[in-house]
């Protein structure tokens, strides 16, 4: 009917009802534009942000602080041990709507960091579940969501997070290979039968004709006002294909960056600006 999020049943029955039932899809219309100043209804824009730390403690006050000001809720992404070094502002994030989950970046014995496909699933299972237990110890509650670095995730993982009782799984990337295998192609959220949790694909941008998942750390090579630039028209591009926007930023980079500090107020600025909802991952699926 050219009115969007109204489906339109094709019922058979009687010729009376019919009539009457083409008067009222007639009237809808009218009165809907009516409500909407002249236009017809139309989908309130969605961004779901993901803000991921586990070191920074400065660079993550600065980007929570520009949420919160805004009232914006988001997905907080954090290893046990940051969560344990900054309890008061995890469960205020929490108290004031935002989805504490767990950021899983796996470290060899020098150091230096991996991904979670390199590790054996008994390696795997031990470090998520202290991660998983250590998050849960400062917020009192269960940890319902699960992310890794680089999206690098296999079998193993899926297992690990089904096993741990993750309902969300982030640790993926849209229209990509770096889904479970059948979901290449996925872009919205989707559940598989062999795994009890459901995989919430990152947005894929592109950029010079290269894709990407839609993270600051993705695209560190723009420039800070090419990287602003980028982020509002993803965001015009989903809005206009009536679809919520993902996007990661981490604070240790984006927060310490001034440019790209910048790019990232303007982009809240510029989100709030078009009537933008803030979404969490659970309001995502909902």
């Amino acid at each position: 009917m050219g009115i969007k999020g109204i489906r339109v049943l094709q019922i058979k029955t009687p010729v009376m009802f019919q009539a009457g039932l083409r008067c009222v899809l007639l009237v809808l219309p009218a009165c809907l534009a009516g409500c909407t100043g002249g236009t017809a209804l139309e989908q309130t824009p969605m961004v779901g942000l993901q803000i991921t730390e586990y070191t920074d403690k400065m660079a993550f006050y600065r980007i929570t602080d520009e949420l919160r000001v805004r009232n914006i809720t988001a997905t907080i992404l954090v290893n046990d041990t940051f969560a344990a070094d900054n309890p008061y502002l995890i469960r205020q994030l929490d108290d004031e709507g935002c989805e504490i989950m767990v950021f899983a970046r796996p470290t060899q014995a020098d150091g230096s960091s991996t991904t979670m496909s390199k590790l054996t699933y008994e390696e795997q299972y031990a470090f998520v579940s202290q991660l998983k237990s250590g998050v849960e110890a400062v917020l009192g509650k269960p940890v319902t969501g699960f992310q890794c670095t680089q999206f690098d995730e296999n079998a193993d993982t899926y297992k690990v997070v089904n096993e741990l009782g993750f309902q969300y799984n982030l640790g993926f990337v849209a229209e990509s290979s770096q889904n479970i295998p059948g979901h290449e192609d996925a872009i919205l959220p989707y559940q598989v039968d062999d795994y009890g949790f459901w995989a919430v694909p990152m947005h894929c941008a592109e950029w010079e004709g290269e894709r990407q998942a839609f993270c600051d750390n993705s695209f560190a090579d723009l420039t800070a006002e090419e990287w602003e630039s980028l982020l509002k028209s993803e965001l015009d591009r989903m809005d206009t294909a009536d679809q919520p926007l993902l996007v990661e930023f981490h604070s240790y980079q984006t927060g310490v960056d001034e440019g790209r500090f910048q790019a990232f107020v303007h982009f809240l600025d510029y989100a709030v600006s078009k009537g933008v909802r803030f979404i969490t991952t659970t309001e995502y699926l909902e």
